[in-house]
């Protein structure tokens, strides 16, 4: 698999330009209508903050494609059309719940009917579309609930987002997306003025699934590797509740990052390192190894930290997790 600057660079179109200027500007009035997310017993934060910046990071990106795809006329346009209609329709909806905030099995239904429009043009049977659909809307939720901490979901999905556009993957798409998270980023993280919310996280996370369904000129599991410490530490800590006899469904403070800053390691620390497993599952999996060999290079730092972690909550921990 090879990485290219020269893909990367292919990507640069005036859109590029306008989406900084485009996402401050919705930011900055979604911090003006403040819409807040209230703290309570499972939040990270302890203040009243501003939700949905995500409407920044996802109103720009789906505004500004338009204006790239002109500079790239060669570009096939149904699976963008496809994807841009899924991530529209979750994103209203995301925002819905971001204020009303909707029943579990209404989320999910709406999660796979964006899977289905992001799939469908890209999909080439009925069987292959219900598992594209199902590792959409797993990965829909997995980025979803990893967004408990500043930066760290916006962040990761950031460096995905430049990593794959150096394959040559979409990236005049993809830097789109990148550019509004960073451009998000400075009013997150270290301290919020302003969280994404449901709309950012849920949306800028089924663009991804959008690039793992795709026909890729390169190693297909490239996204997967990108995000296996996230997707690490959903499944750890899904598989850990069952065994404890909780529901599954009910929310809750137990993912691996919320027992490590509960523990006292600090947030940006925190957000630091999942940022550094996103840059370390494209390196290994950029190496010319056999596929047992990557999958454990890929998968030995997430086990270190998951014991440390473990052992760390069990020592500092009063409350149950």
């Amino acid at each position: 698999m090879l990485f290219s600057v020269t893909s990367l660079l292919s990507g640069l179109t005036p859109a590029c330009y306008a989406v900084p200027a485009l996402c401050v500007a919705l930011i900055l009035i979604m911090i003006r209508i403040a819409v807040l997310d209230h703290p309570v017993a499972r939040s990270a934060h302890t203040r009243p903050t501003p939700k949905g910046g995500g409407i920044g990071i996802i109103g720009s990106f789906l505004l500004t494609i338009p204006w790239a795809l002109a500079s790239h006329p060669q570009t096939h346009t149904l699976p963008i059309a496809g994807m841009m209609a899924g991530v529209f329709f979750l994103a209203v909806v995301s925002w819905a719940d971001d204020i009303y905030s909707f029943k579990a099995w209404y989320k999910l239904a709406a999660q796979c009917l964006a899977a289905f429009l992001v799939a469908l043009p890209v999909t080439s049977s009925p069987f292959v579309l219900g598992i594209d659909v199902l590792l959409a809307v797993f990965m829909t939720n997995a980025l979803n609930f990893i967004d408990g901490i500043n930066g760290l979901c916006a962040g990761s999905i950031a460096i995905a987002c430049f990593i794959l556009a150096l394959t040559g993957l979409q990236p005049e798409v993809l830097l789109l997306l990148a550019l509004a998270l960073l451009t998000f980023l400075p009013f997150n993280f270290p301290k919020a003025r302003i969280f994404m919310g449901d709309v950012g996280s849920q949306s800028a996370a089924l663009v991804m699934a959008w690039c793992a369904i795709q026909p890729h000129p390169f190693e297909p599991y490239l996204v997967l590797a990108l995000f296996s410490g996230i997707f690490w530490d959903v499944l750890f800590t899904l598989i850990r509740r069952a065994f404890a006899g909780n529901k599954l469904m009910h929310a809750h403070r137990g993912h691996l990052y919320q027992l490590a800053t509960r523990s006292g390691v600090p947030v940006s620390a925190v957000t630091l390192l999942y940022w550094v497993f996103t840059l370390w599952g494209a390196f290994v999996w950029s190496l010319p190894l056999p596929t047992v060999s990557l999958l454990l290079g890929i998968i030995l730092p997430q086990a270190l930290w998951t014991v440390f972690i473990c052992l760390r909550a069990r020592q500092r921990i009063t409350t149950a997790w």
